[in-house]
């Protein structure tokens, strides 16, 4: 007998995990739960400093939403973090933290950046990305609209007939900012995801 699925869920595709067994799947998604944990209190902090405002929040948006893939099989598609700022106003934060760098095109879905209405596309007002790239300290916040002027919508070969904004390299390049304060939460992140590796491995045993 099947369960009922949660509406507020959506369930993993074979798009979704494309070459990947299930339970690597799972294990992706663990580690995309660590890393948002741990760079909470640096986002903040950043944030302050970006909006030049000391009256601001971060939270993990919708709680612990993440750990419902744990549970039931499906993950959401809703930002990352919300921000409050001066408790009323919100603003919405997807993340990206990357591994590599040598990478010709940094790329964002569509979705994320514009939302789709009768007329087309509407850019999102009330979203900042931020991209981290681990192994040089380096980041940025990033508008919507910064990505639709430098990106140009194209097809990703990684993520097999799927269209996103494509920033090249060199653009991108140009707004990173180099941090040394993320180290230490690098660190931790990576002492984490070694426990989750070393956990994975047993089960694939």
């Amino acid at each position: 007998m099947n369960k009922k699925k949660d509406t507020k869920l959506v369930y993993a595709q074979s798009s979704d995990i494309k070459a990947r067994t299930y339970i690597e799947y799972r294990k992706d998604m663990k580690k995309k739960a660590i890393v948002e944990l741990e760079i909470k209190k640096w986002l903040e902090k950043k944030l302050k400093e970006e909006l030049r405002r000391k009256d601001i929040v971060v939270e993990k948006y919708g709680g612990d939403k993440f750990l419902w893939f744990l549970r039931k099989g499906g993950i959401t598609r809703e930002p990352d973090f919300v921000v409050y700022i001066n408790k009323k106003e919100k603003l919405f934060v997807e993340f990206q933290y990357a591994d590599k760098e040598d990478l010709q095109f940094f790329d964002f879905k569509i979705s994320k950046v514009a939302k789709k209405t009768k007329d087309g596309r509407v850019l999102h007002e009330n979203k900042i990305f931020l991209y981290i790239l681990k192994n040089s300290l380096r980041y940025a916040f990033i508008y919507p609209k910064w990505i639709a002027h430098y990106g140009k919508i194209g097809v990703v070969p990684a993520w097999g007939s799927r269209q996103a904004y494509r920033v090249p390299k060199e653009d991108f390049e140009k707004i990173l900012k180099k941090d040394e304060s993320l180290k230490p939460f690098v660190k931790d992140i990576d002492a984490k995801i070694t426990i989750l590796d070393f956990q994975h491995h047993l089960i694939s045993i």
